[in-house]
C-alpha cells in the first residue's frame, strides 16, 4: 500500500488511540514496525529557497535586532518578522538559517524578545504540513534543513511554554504538536549531521531534544511517553545510513533520564532491547550497504548505551550479558 504522511498520522493515531484504551502494549513495536515498513519514499523534487533579495533582507534585520538585543536596548519584532524568521529556516545557507534566523530566535527566546501571541504564531507555523514534513516522504534532500530546524526551534518554545509565567500552548495546539511530532519521527530518514557548507542537517538529534522535552513534560500521560519511545526504537531499527555525529548519545540521554523515572519505563524498553537482539539474531548475514548500515547502527546504539553509568541495573545487567553480540 502506498501510505501518504496523512495516512501514516492517521494510523499512528488509532494506534494511540488503542493505548489509550489498553488494548495495545505487547505488541505496539510489531504494529509501529508494520505501519514504517509499508511507507516508500519518492524521488527527490526542488527545495525551495529564498531568493538572494529576501535572504540578504532577513540577514540585515537578523543583524540588525542582535546589534540592538547586545546593547542591552529593546527590540522591536513584528507579526511579519516572525513569519519571515520562520521562512528562513529553510535556506541551506548557515549564515541565513544557522547562524541568522536560529541564533536570533534562541537569542530572543532568553531575552523575552517575543510576545505570547508571536510564541504561539511560531508554535502554529511550524506545525503546518508543509513546513513540519517538507519534503519528507522523498528520499534524500535539502528540505531536511528546514523540517529539522523546525523541530528544534519547536522544542524550545515547549520548555518555554512549560517553564514560563506565560502558557501559550493550548490543549488542541498540544495535540497537534504530539500527533504531529509522532509522525514525523516515524517519516524522517535523513540521519546526515553536518553537510558540508550548508551546515548542519542533525535531524535525529533535534528529535531527540524534543523527546527530552516532552519526557520532562508531567501532563503528558505514561502512555503517551512510551508510544513515542516505541516509535523511536522502531525507527532506529530501520535506518539503513549512519548515525555517527552524537545523534546517538542525545538519544540515549533522552532514554535513560525516562527510564530512571518509572520502572514502567525501565521494563518496557528492556523488552524492547530484547525484542531488538531477537530479531536481529533471526536475520541473515549482512549483504548490502544498507543491512550493514543497520547492523551497525544497533551496534553503535548498544554500545553507547552500555557506557552509561546511570542506567536502572536490569537494564546495565542485560547489555552486560549481550557483550558478545556487541562485539
Amino acid at each position: 500500500m502506498e501510505y501518504t504522511t496523512d495516512d501514516v498520522r492517521e494510523e499512528l493515531k488509532m494506534i494511540r488511540s488503542r493505548v489509550h484504551a489498553g488494548t495495545l502494549f505487547d505488541s505496539l513495536g510489531s504494529e509501529i514496525g508494520r505501519l514504517l515498513d509499508e511507507f516508500e519514499y519518492d524521488a527527490p523534487t526542488e527545495v525551495v529557497q529564498l531568493s538572494a533579495k529576501e535572504a540578504t533582507d532577513i540577514k540585515e534585520r537578523v543583524l540588525n535586532w542582535q546589534q540592538t538585543l547586545y546593547a542591552g536596548q529593546p527590540v522591536a519584532i513584528s507579526n511579519q518578522d516572525v513569519l519571515d524568521l520562520m521562512n528562513s529556516l529553510r535556506q541551506t545557507d548557515p549564515a541565513v538559517r544557522d547562524k541568522g534566523a536560529f541564533f536570533f530566535i534562541s537569542d530572543g527566546l532568553q531575552n523575552n524578545v517575543f510576545k505570547p501571541n508571536q510564541l504561539l504564531l511560531m508554535v502554529r507555523y511550524l506545525l503546518q504540513d508543509n513546513v513540519l514534513f517538507n519534503h519528507i516522504t522523498e528520499t534524500e534532500n535539502d528540505g531536511v534543513f528546514y523540517r529539522s530546524f523546525s523541530i528544534f526551534i519547536l522544542s524550545m518554545l515547549h520548555y518555554a511554554n512549560r517553564k514560563g509565567n506565560v502558557h501559550f500552548i493550548s490543549e488542541e495546539v498540544a495535540e497537534t504538536l504530539f500527533l504531529n511530532f509522532a509522525t514525523y519521527i516515524a517519516l524522517e530518514h535523513d540521519t546526515r549531521g553536518f553537510v558540508g557548507e550548508r551546515g548542519w542537517a542533525h535531524a535525529f538529534m533535534h528529535i531527540g531534544n524534543l523527546l527530552d522535552e516532552l519526557a520532562h513534560d508531567e501532563t503528558l500521560p505514561r502512555a503517551d511517553k512510551i508510544f513515542l519511545l516505541t516509535i523511536l526504537i522502531e525507527k532506529l531499527k530501520r535506518l539503513d545510513t549512519p548515525l555517527i555525529m552524537g545523534e546517538n548519545r542525545r538519544l540515549i540521554g533522552f532514554i535513560t533520564e525516562l527510564v530512571k523515572t518509572n520502572e514502567l519505563y525501565s521494563q518496557y524498553f528492556l523488552k524492547q532491547l530484547k525484542q531488538w537482539r531477537q530479531e536481529a539474531t533471526r536475520q541473515m548475514q549482512p549483504d548490502s550497504e544498507s543491512d550493514w548500515h543497520r547492523l551497525y547502527n544497533q551496534q553503535r546504539f548498544l554500545q553507547a548505551l552500555l557506557m552509561r553509568d546511570n542506567l536502572p541495573q536490569e537494564i546495565t545487567d542485560y547489555l552486560n550479558e549481550s557483550r558478545n553480540f556487541l562485539a
